[in-house]
């Protein structure tokens, strides 16, 4: 299903606001090239492996040699998750990532269908955005 026109702006705006209040924006001087590689990617495991598999990729894989933290990939995807449905996953910043995990464990049937649409377009919205930034050379 396509998303509409209306979404898929409001998305990009939410990404680019998230991307500007995160680490890997590395201070307003750009976002290391190697975030743009693994947000790609996302969407990509999601719709190979499954939401749950690929979160759970993502959350315990630590910062790699690149620098790049997967972990904070699944913190931006909380963190629009929680703007575009008006709920709150945590209150502590650093818990919002396993916020999210659990609620994509625990959702069931058309709730996990819904959840994995949702996360998916942000991933999307998120790829997009940070192609908007300057990339810096790990």
């Amino acid at each position: 299903m396509a998303i509409q026109k209306d979404r898929k702006d409001k998305l990009l705006e939410l990404a680019d606001t998230v991307i500007h209040g995160s680490k890997i924006f590395n201070n307003g001087k750009g976002i290391n090239e190697s975030y743009n590689g693994q947000i790609a990617a996302f969407s990509v495991t999601v719709a190979l492996s499954g939401l749950t598999p690929a979160m759970a990729l993502y959350m315990n894989s630590g910062e790699g040699s690149s620098g790049t933290d997967k972990k904070e990939i699944i913190r931006l995807l909380a963190k629009m998750y929680e703007e575009d449905k008006g709920e709150k996953l945590s209150e502590k910043e650093s818990e919002k990532p396993e916020a999210l995990y659990n609620k994509a464990i625990k959702a069931k049937d058309q709730d996990k269908t819904a959840l994995q649409r949702a996360i998916t377009q942000y991933a999307i919205a998120l790829k997009l955005a940070v192609r908007t930034f300057k990339l810096i050379k790990s």
